[in-house]
């Protein structure tokens, strides 16, 4: 009887464990295919979620939430669209120099020239070598239709998407801003037990708070940076310094990633710009070396330790959300590690998840506030 009941509970931790893993795999499916759907909703809540304190505070000074709501989002939108027409007309003149500066990149390496001819005649027999072996006597029909370039389709499709996906992302966060304290109003009403609605509360305004902070602290941290490349490619004659200064401020909102990409453009640029590629090479060495001080130095100090992060769920979150959402997923990932680890410090069931979560310097003061509380 004894091993017939333990094999039943071993059944049924079975069952829920298996159970648990098919929901997991059911919202990320729906995650997946209900993207169109679902992104501007987060986006918009992030927005809403940021801009918060400052509708509280302007709502304060008898400003009503929605003209409040109204002028944030319309200072956002003017800034957005200035900062694309900035960058805008010199991506299209790179765009339409492409050709030039490639042969220009690939004559600043000629002297690898025979070793890449070389890579490339033997991949060009190893294709050959698979063609012969591949061919048959049967001589296949095929009936072609006609179908629109994959240009034409992404050139007219793609804005089109994007420009949707911005509206409806600025529509969602100004009624999200203007409804007030009405979301958290309902909460309260909704759940059963007093100590489950201040919970509630205390977790929902801590999410504001740590998601505000982190990304105004951020983007402030990455306009510091973006001026002091803007600045220091303007000293080593970088053409359209402050338009670099521009796109670091953009990029480095987008973890590891955005730090490659700058430093490899910049270095493409530089070698394609400047004659001596000695010279040249200065400008990834000066990128990279303000990226380092940036997230070595700057942000340790500037961010609260509760908002510093482990490296490992950075770049896991980074890849996931990547993969599910594309660009604006990547610029999401840390957004929403933020709200994940607030979420889970609140929940005993869910600390050792928050413990994985924090960053380095954060266990460390964490174990030191335990050795020196007489009650820790």
């Amino acid at each position: 009887m004894v091993d017939s009941a333990h094999e039943e509970a071993d059944y049924g931790k079975q069952s829920r464990t298996a159970l648990r893993g098919l929901l997991i795999i059911a919202i990320i499916a729906v995650m997946y295919f209900a993207r169109d759907f679902l992104l501007p909703v987060v986006l918009a809540t992030f927005i809403a979620l940021t801009l918060r304190p400052a509708v509280r505070f302007l709502t304060e000074h008898h400003v009503p939430p929605w003209l409040s709501a109204t002028l944030l989002l319309v200072v956002l939108v003017t800034g957005g669209l200035s900062a694309g027409y900035m960058l805008s007309w010199q991506v299209s003149s790179w765009i339409d120099q492409a050709p030039q500066l490639t042969q220009a990149f690939v004559e600043k390496f000629r002297g690898l020239r025979p070793w890449l001819d070389a890579l490339a005649n033997l991949t060009d027999k190893l294709q050959d070598v698979s063609a012969t072996t591949s061919d048959t006597a049967v001589q296949e029909v095929i009936v072609r239709q006609p179908v629109l370039p994959a240009w034409l389709v992404l050139i007219t499709w793609y804005p089109l998407q994007l420009a949707i996906t911005l509206v409806a992302t600025l529509v969602i966060a100004v009624f999200l801003m203007a409804s007030g304290d009405l979301f958290y109003e309902k909460l309260v009403r909704v759940l059963p037990t007093l100590t489950d609605r201040k919970r509630a509360l205390h977790i929902v305004y801590d999410i504001e708070t740590e998601v505000s902070t982190y990304v105004l602290t951020l983007a402030a941290i990455n306009a510091g940076l973006g001026i002091a490349i803007a600045v220091t490619f303007h000293a080593l004659g970088m053409p359209a310094p402050y338009l670099w200064g521009l796109l670091t401020f953009l990029l480095n909102f987008i973890p590891y990633v955005g730090a490659v990409t700058g430093g490899a453009l910049s270095a493409f640029m530089a070698i394609v710009t400047f004659d001596s590629l000695g010279y040249a090479l200065l400008i990834p060495l000066a990128f990279a070396t303000w990226s380092l001080i940036e997230s070595e130095i700057v942000n340790p100090l500037i961010l609260s330790r509760r908002l510093q992060m482990n490296a490992v769920a950075i770049l896991l979150s980074l890849a996931f959300w990547a993969w599910l959402w594309g660009i604006a997923g990547a610029a999401i990932a840390v957004p929403v590690l933020v709200t994940i680890k607030v979420f889970c410090d609140h929940v005993d069931g869910l600390s050792g998840l928050g413990e994985f979560l924090s960053g380095r310097q954060a266990v460390k003061n964490g174990a030191a506030e335990g050795e020196t509380t007489p009650n820790g």
